[in-house]
């Protein structure tokens, strides 16, 4: 009860809940789906509005329905006011709050010497849950991954090696449909630094004593891997959870600029 007692939230409902369940050994435990926070005001003021949130998809496969209900919860705004609170303890505040399923690993943390007991002290305002969760996991080597229809929390160097292939048309941003056009979108895509890429060495073809080069073969070394496919208008990219939405971002913000330049381009005529 002491730990609990430690919450500074300001919402005595909430603090009891979080009691209860330390109580009940619950540490690191996804929240039941029916369960709801006993404090409704606590419940962060800014709501999301899933139909706004929600894009056209942009890659194969598509998310699930689950994962899609997880990516707009973490742009939700939270707060939370953290005094030396153990991360486990943390992790369940959020969980409740925002109604999530929020797991620690804690097998991947037990690895690199990490204990859920680390105390976290943070004062969190305005920011959006996944935000708030970069804020708390960054300064000790955590991040979190959606993944199994979960929020996963576990350490960056195992998310690092948590790649996924994603099928993600282009066609679009490539209009002439030429080799040279994907490779420019790849190449912009790995020079973004949006995450960490296998290095390329040409592949010498047997027989061509001219000194050419036949496509490239991939390093053995940690990092994702992107092929261009024009024949479907494709590029075929594996990367890890966080890379593939700087990704997305990337893609969006590209058919932005030139649909922003091809209206601009309209009014001048």
């Amino acid at each position: 009860m002491k730990n609990a007692r430690r919450f500074k939230h300001g919402k005595n409902a909430t603090v009891m809940m979080v009691a209860c369940l330390l109580t009940a050994g619950w540490l690191a435990q996804p929240v039941p789906a029916e369960e709801k926070p006993a404090a409704q005001d606590a419940q962060p003021n800014q709501a999301v509005n899933a139909k706004e949130q929600s894009k056209k998809q942009m890659f194969y496969p598509a998310l699930t329905k689950r994962e899609e209900k997880l990516e707009v919860a973490l742009q939700v705004d939270t707060e939370a006011n953290f005094p030396e609170i153990p991360l486990a303890e943390a992790m369940i505040y959020f969980s409740h709050l925002h109604n999530l399923p929020i797991v620690i690993q804690k097998k991947d943390l037990e690895n690199y010497d990490i204990s859920v007991d680390v105390p976290i002290n943070a004062k969190l305002k305005d920011l959006s849950l996944k935000n708030a969760l970069i804020q708390i996991l960054d300064p000790i080597d955590l991040t979190y991954v959606v993944d199994r229809d979960l929020i996963l929390i576990t350490t960056k160097d195992k998310a690092a090696n948590m790649l996924k292939t994603r099928v993600y048309p282009v066609g679009d941003l490539c209009r002439s449909h030429s080799e040279n056009d994907y490779q420019v979108l790849a190449d912009a895509i790995r020079n973004a630094t949006l995450g960490d890429w296998k290095s390329k060495t040409p592949r010498v073809v047997p027989g061509n004593f001219g000194g050419g080069a036949g496509p490239q073969n991939y390093v053995n070394e940690q990092g994702g891997t992107i092929s261009e496919v024009p024949e479907s208008q494709s590029l075929v990219i594996s990367q890890t959870y966080h890379a593939h939405q700087a990704i997305v971002e990337l893609l969006t913000q590209l058919r932005q600029v030139r649909a922003d330049q091809q209206g601009t381009t309209a009014k001048d005529l």
